[in-house]
């Protein structure tokens, strides 16, 4: 029996795409309480309506929050380096920032 060519094709297509492991997806996430965004990693994100609401990540999630400094009356706040916490999965408030992990989860400091 012959198989169309279209049938070929689409069955490549679908081995192929077995072999691939899943993207992450990459966003910047504004939060009320801080002054810079926050860089979010996840293979699934799910966010809740409306803003401000949770995130919902899943897989290989990775957050980085930046750390600022108050550096004085008047002269407002000094940004440097970020606070990098990966987990299996977590829920981002993006009210206050809060992040509820769990799984595999690591807190480490970054530049």
């Amino acid at each position: 029996m012959k198989l169309p060519l279209a049938a070929l094709a689409a069955m490549a297509l679908a081995v192929s795409a077995q072999d691939r492991p899943a993207a992450l997806k990459h966003l910047e996430v504004p939060i009320a309480t801080s002054l810079r965004p926050f860089h979010v990693a996840a293979l699934e994100v799910v966010r809740e309506l409306p803003y401000p609401a949770v995130m919902h990540l899943k897989g290989n999630v990775e957050i980085k929050m930046p750390v600022c400094t108050n550096i004085g009356p008047g002269k407002g706040f000094s940004c440097a380096g970020y606070v990098v916490l990966r987990a299996d999965q977590a829920d981002l408030h993006e009210d206050s920032g809060q992040i509820e992990a769990s799984g595999n989860v690591r807190v480490t400091p970054e530049g």
